[in-house]
């Protein structure tokens, strides 16, 4: 069983991140559906045109407008009704 702390940080058991192959500096996806959390490993497939609708004619983001992007992402997917 594990603790989370007063800002919601869990850690993961090293058997759970060598199973889905999670190292430091990887970027995850978090959700619930159904009452269950769901880490989601993100791999490079997955983020490639995560952004694209940003970059129209525009230059790369800063790093703001990114987290308010992935913020905005996992927000949806915590609010998504998509699990027939």
């Amino acid at each position: 069983m594990h603790k989370v702390t007063s800002k919601r940080q869990v850690t993961l058991p090293l058997s759970v991140c060598n199973a889905i192959a999670l190292k430091p500096g990887d970027y995850v996806e978090v959700f619930a559906r159904d009452g269950v959390a769901h880490i989601v490993k993100m791999n490079s497939d997955n983020l490639a045109g995560q952004f694209h609708y940003l970059l129209k004619d525009k230059a790369y983001p800063a790093a703001d407008v990114l987290k308010a992007a992935l913020k905005n992402r996992a927000a949806d997917k915590f609010t998504a009704n998509d699990c027939g």
